[in-house]
């Protein structure tokens, strides 16, 4: 089969040179008209393109098909050009999130500029490697892809996450380089703080259950809470305390819960006709108190999520040291809260300095702080991550997603 260089080459030749037999100084002016090297590098980039994670038949057949109606070959083959290296610089395929509430720049690469600069150059494979070495992950993601091709016997599933991976932290890595927001990966458990692409922090996390998953997501921070309450979901109060309640009256006074009517007033729980009620129809807010004992634990950071979910502190500390840490409800509990509840709050120290986290019963309270600096929180689901030395992790699907 003849490549896409091999019959586009035989019409730009012919373009190109004139009835006198000269070239013409219209093609002169071209990126690719009238350059058969140039074609030939960009050809074999796109015949080669599953070595970068990427597909030849994006760009192939609309070449093939271009060409065969007569279309501008110059303008067409500049615009594939951009379009391969755009998917090199941003990915070809952004992670799917169940909610995208955050605005990030994408603004890190100016492709067109680059692409006529190497071009130029007849030095299209340096321009693939400039995108490459500009993530050390992505580096090390094809690197594995690679081997992986190259196998007797390949193995296809690791290998279709590891195409998967490479565009998508493409993705993250333009991102990186002009925002600031923490990262959660579910499958691995880790939480990373970025600001314009330096790692601020890294930590391990909690994550939710396979039955009760945290959701995938992108959202402004709003506020950093001191000493919350918790606000029992009414999915924890239908399956797990209605029937302890109903077989105890004194169940929530015992652990430190406060029951709420619609009208926003306290009840007491031993006057509630138990009789009346199910666990579907249960009209009551159920609060947990502030301080050590709360399952939020000192710290809570909100943001808008369609699910509720929010990062926080926890007294269970012993968890973290689990190597599967799927536990939670869908929040995210986190290993150092006060760490990130600083780092998002470095121009508002005041507020979190001068609170006392060994006593907290000094405050009766929780103590809300905006957060002032724009940061973003990405919660994503990538079975490929990367330990504190850099090493590439394959890990397990836990959730099951394709």
């Amino acid at each position: 089969m003849r490549t896409i260089y091999h019959l586009i080459l035989t019409f730009t030749i012919l373009s190109a040179v004139n009835s006198f037999g000269q070239v013409d100084s219209i093609h002169q002016a071209s990126m690719f008209a009238g350059h058969p090297n140039r074609i030939k590098q960009l050809d074999s980039l796109i015949q080669n393109a599953s070595n970068l994670a990427l597909n030849t038949t994006d760009y192939q057949q609309e070449l093939k098909t271009a060409f065969e109606t007569g279309q501008n070959t110059d303008s067409l083959l500049s615009s594939v050009a951009v379009r391969f290296f755009t998917h090199l610089a941003y990915g070809n395929n952004p992670p799917k999130l169940e909610f995208n509430g955050a605005k990030f720049k994408m603004d890190a690469f100016d492709v067109p500029l680059l692409v006529k600069k190497y071009v130029e150059r007849d030095a299209m494979n340096a321009l693939v490697q400039y995108f490459t070495k500009s993530s050390k992950e992505v580096g090390l993601i094809l690197d594995s892809l690679k081997m992986n091709q190259r196998k007797a016997k390949p193995n296809l599933e690791k290998i279709q996450i590891l195409q998967k991976a490479a565009n998508e932290y493409r993705w993250l890595t333009a991102i990186r380089k002009t925002n600031r927001f923490i990262l959660v990966n579910i499958p691995s458990a880790q939480l990373k703080a970025y600001d314009s692409n330096k790692l601020i922090l890294s930590m391990r996390v909690i994550v939710g259950k396979a039955k009760t998953q945290t959701n995938t997501l992108s959202s402004q921070i709003n506020k950093v809470v001191l000493n919350p309450y918790w606000m029992v979901p009414k999915s924890i109060i239908q399956n797990e305390m209605f029937a302890k309640f109903k077989e105890d009256k004194n169940y929530f006074t015992k652990n430190g819960f406060t029951v709420i009517n619609s009208e926003y007033v306290n009840v007491d729980p031993i006057t509630i006709d138990i009789k009346k009620y199910s666990k579907d129809n249960f009209p009551f807010i159920v609060r947990q108190g502030t301080g050590f004992d709360n399952s939020l634990g000192l710290l809570k950071i909100e943001f808008d999520s369609p699910s509720a979910i929010y990062l926080h502190d926890t007294p269970e500390k012993d968890l973290f040291t689990n190597a599967n840490r799927f536990y939670s409800h869908g929040c995210i509990r986190m290993e150092k809260p006060i760490d990130i509840g600083k780092w998002l709050l470095q121009n508002n120290r005041i507020a979190i300095d001068t609170f006392d986290f060994n006593q907290p019963e000094k405050y009766n309270k929780p103590r809300p702080i905006p957060v002032t600096i724009p940061t973003q929180v990405l919660i994503w689901y990538s079975l490929i991550d990367f330990d504190k030395k850099g090493a590439l992790k394959f890990y397990k699907n836990i959730y099951s997603i394709n």
